[in-house]
């Protein structure tokens, strides 16, 4: 059933407490009490950036640390800069990490973005996603949202070209004879052992009213049958929260350009509340320990589903634990997983 837990972001006390300290200003204070809050009508959301930290104190950095006993006064720049030291890998999830604390009380904020951004740029961090958190602290928000979805859609070979703005969710209308075809193959794994990737892939779409790729109103197979088998495979529901931590996973498998392609469009669309890819958004779905230990595991799988490589009938007949132990697949426990209820048909 996959792998035991594995450590995240190897830190020492003295990198982990920096970079805690860099978050801590980039979230709402601690909710006063009830008496002190009398009269007034709190933000549902509000204290989730507060959650963050606490997450990320024992489940972000390895070894854990524990927020209660930190001194969280803000921290410049150059003064986590400073004890980051010089190691890339951490200096950029450290930034991750920020970008994400930034945003988890549920809405954006210019000074918040503006701030993450002077923190990667002190940290040698200057990819694609610090540029886009720019823009939305400049107002240009349709730009970047634009931007996350095509970049998003790239990341499925098949499905769409970095250049393309608008690929097609459902082609299928016309049901062609290839279309046909297509869809008969996936009905065919029905057939399959009950306990093959194939037949858990079966029964995932069946289970939840999905169309095959290639029946009418079906999604694109491009998109569906990587996004489908990563259900699968990590074991995440299609509750709004399993999306969102199927994504997160996505996104630290794939490793490459992830923050702008998949883990900040998730938590703008089902948690901010702001559109990113033409499928609806909602409000206050982030669970901050979920969420972590979604990234982790996806980070620490040994195989990206989203390479062009990938070949979904190359794994069809293997039994599922046995794909989810040569993909290094880190076993969900129950505190982790996704809850709500799940999205059935689409």
């Amino acid at each position: 059933m996959g792998k035991n837990m594995v450590m995240f972001v190897p830190a020492n006390q003295e990198q982990a407490s920096a970079a805690l300290r860099a978050a801590a200003t980039l979230v709402d204070p601690p909710q006063p009490s009830q008496e002190e809050s009398e009269g007034t009508t709190p933000n549902p959301i509000s204290g989730m950036g507060q959650t963050v930290l606490v997450a990320a104190g024992q489940l972000f950095f390895s070894p854990p640390i524990d927020v209660a006993e930190l001194d969280l006064t803000p921290i410049s720049p150059q003064a986590l800069t400073a004890a980051i030291g010089p190691d890339p890998a951490l200096a950029q999830h450290v930034a991750s990490l920020l970008a994400v604390a930034s945003l988890a009380d549920g809405r954006f904020d210019e000074d918040r973005l503006r701030r993450v951004v002077e923190f990667a740029h002190h940290l040698g961090v200057h990819e694609g996603w610090v540029r886009d958190l720019l823009q939305i602290a400049r107002g240009q928000l349709a730009w970047t949202m634009a931007d996350m979805t095509r970049r998003n859609a790239a990341t499925f070979p098949g499905w769409a070209d970095p250049m393309d703005n608008a690929p097609v969710m459902q082609p299928y209308e016309q049901q062609t004879d290839a279309d046909k075809r297509l869809a008969d193959r996936f009905l065919a794994l029905q057939a399959r052992d009950t306990n093959t990737f194939g037949r858990h892939f079966y029964d995932h779409f069946r289970g939840h009213n999905f169309g095959f790729p290639g029946e009418l109103g079906a999604f694109n197979a491009g998109f569906a049958v990587p996004h489908d088998s990563l259900h699968v495979v990590s074991g995440y529901s299609t509750s709004l929260q399993g999306e969102i931590l199927v994504s997160t996973f996505t996104g630290g498998m794939h490793r490459e350009d992830n923050m702008r392609s998949h883990l900040l469009p998730v938590i703008i669309e089902w948690h901010v509340g702001n559109e990113v890819n033409g499928i609806g958004s909602h409000k206050d779905n982030l669970d901050p320990a979920k969420f972590l230990v979604a990234w982790r595991r996806g980070q620490h799988t040994s195989l990206d589903v989203l390479s062009p490589q990938w070949d979904f009938w190359a794994w069809a007949d293997r039994d599922l634990d046995e794909v989810r132990d040569d993909m290094a697949v880190e076993e969900l426990s129950e505190e982790y997983a996704a809850s709500g209820e799940e999205i059935v048909g689409r």
